[in-house]
């Protein structure tokens, strides 16, 4: 795109008028591949224009003291055709569309050029978020592998691994979606005291896009998928895999000049699973957080406004706040630090109100009857201690089993449960809770392997790996 023909391509958002252009751009854009582009239809320069024309009227023109308008003659700033007709001179000159002859009808069409479509496509989608389809590239890289199985064309494999390093976008837009909005929206309404951008979000967007995925279309049940579709690929016979070795040859270059010794097969496969397991295993989790974050936010600041606008005008807690932020910094950081040090040795305890109410007579009744405390024998207090003594000796904490399984994990590859020993009753018992302990830990990490099946003298069922946790592992 900086090509010795194309050197400014980005001069044309540079531009005063470049909120216009990027809308002319963004309703071309939409004109020929959004969700009501009519396929059938040429755009020619007339009709190019009117829509240049539509997509203006709605966008300010930044202001400048120095009156200029650079890029443009005066009689291009005529009226509103006009300028449109310079918009599309500017945008063809810089490389953004390109001109092609319609046999047909017998008129100049217009269309993006190459990377014209690929920016026009980002700004796009910057404006309008919504139109990213839930879980899009996760649900896409299993299908793309389910097709690979039964048809074996390298296409649907190289599809899956372009779509799975595409998974974590899916994710991390929607966390910065939640920072954007604790950015933007609360601030907005802290300091206006409009709220109804955050409802909006909460029963609009949140309802209809965010919380069907925490219950059913979440990627966890897309990765189990994909690593089952990639494991029953790692199963292929040798000679069907030295088939899509020569054929990856052939499509794919570069991945066997990436892929190790291994082969450039194995390594799609290990990659493609690497990615949506760092997906599932960073970002998700992310992704609660922020949104968590966000709500928690809102909440503080919506008390506090509720609180204030109860209060009053006149009451003295806003009376104090308005005198603070009147003060000037140095005296209000003098009065601070004078009332915080008034203030730190005091402690506030009060009582519940509700856990207040007098005894009925039936209660009263019951204190009153007792009346000597029994004395305890020296056989009670015996069995009271064997008790005790049997209760501790088939009881483990979390952390005894955590270092329990970290002294049986020799190197980084961990251990699986059907190799831990089971000799004796402590061991049983780290076994049957080694999954919960390791997966409430920030030590250890575990992974379910489906179709392999642990049994032995104390459980049976799906065996599981545990390795200790490092600093981006996914």
């Amino acid at each position: 795109m900086f090509a010795a023909e194309y050197p400014l391509f980005f001069r044309p958002l540079t531009l005063r008028r470049r909120r216009q252009i990027a809308a002319c751009i963004r309703a071309f854009y939409l004109r020929l591949y959004g969700s009501h582009a009519d396929y059938r239809s040429i755009l020619g320069r007339e009709e190019l224009r009117d829509l240049f024309v539509q997509a203006m009227q709605g966008e300010a023109v930044a202001e400048r003291d120095d009156g200029l308008d650079e890029g443009f003659s005066a009689a291009d700033l005529a009226d509103e055709l006009k300028i449109a007709s310079a918009f599309i001179r500017q945008l063809v000159a810089d490389g953004w569309l390109e001109t092609a002859e319609d046999r047909v009808r017998l008129v100049t069409a217009y269309r993006f050029t190459r990377a014209g479509k690929i920016f026009a496509q980002a700004l796009t989608l910057a404006e309008r978020p919504r139109e990213r389809t839930r879980q899009r590239n996760m649900r896409s890289c299993k299908n793309a592998l389910a097709a690979f199985i039964d048809r074996h064309d390298v296409e649907d494999l190289l599809d899956a691994y372009e779509y799975a390093d595409r998974v974590i976008t899916d994710l991390s837009e929607d966390i910065e979606l939640f920072y954007e909005l604790a950015r933007k929206i609360l601030l907005d309404a802290h300091a206006r005291g409009n709220w109804e951008a955050f409802v909006e979000f909460i029963e609009r967007r949140f309802k209809d896009e965010f919380s069907p995925r925490l219950v059913y279309d979440n990627a966890e049940r897309h990765r189990l998928d994909i690593a089952a579709l990639t494991d029953r690929l790692r199963e292929l016979a040798d000679p069907e895999v030295a088939a899509i070795e020569a054929d990856l040859a052939l499509h794919a270059a570069w991945a066997t000049q990436v892929a190790p010794e291994g082969g450039a097969f194995a390594w799609l496969l290990e990659r493609i699973g690497e990615m949506v397991d760092a997906a599932c295993r960073t970002k998700q989790p992310e992704l609660f957080r922020a949104m968590e974050s966000y709500i928690r936010r809102h909440v503080v600041l919506l008390s506090q406004s509720l609180f204030m606008d109860a209060a009053g005008a006149e009451a003295q807690l806003a009376r104090l706040i308005r005198a603070l932020g009147e003060m000037p910094e140095p005296a209000q950081a003098r009065w601070l630090e004078t009332e915080g040090a008034r203030l730190a040795p005091v402690a506030v305890a009060l009582i519940d109100p509700a856990s207040l109410r007098p005894k009925t007579a039936a209660e009263r009744v019951r204190a009153e009857s007792v009346s000597i405390v029994p004395e305890i024998t020296r056989a009670e207090r015996l069995r009271q201690f064997l008790n005790q003594a049997e209760e501790r000796a088939f009881s483990l904490s979390r952390q005894e089993i955590v270092d329990y399984l970290a002294g049986h994990m020799p190197d980084a590859a961990g251990v699986r449960l059907s190799d831990l020993p089971v000799a004796d009753a402590v061991a049983a018992l780290a076994l049957l809770r080694a999954v919960e302990a390791a997966r409430d830990s920030d030590e250890l990490e575990v992974e379910r392997r489906e179709g392999e099946v642990l049994d032995n003298a104390v459980m049976t069922g799906t065996d599981y790996i545990l390795r200790r946790r490092h600093v981006g592992h996914g």
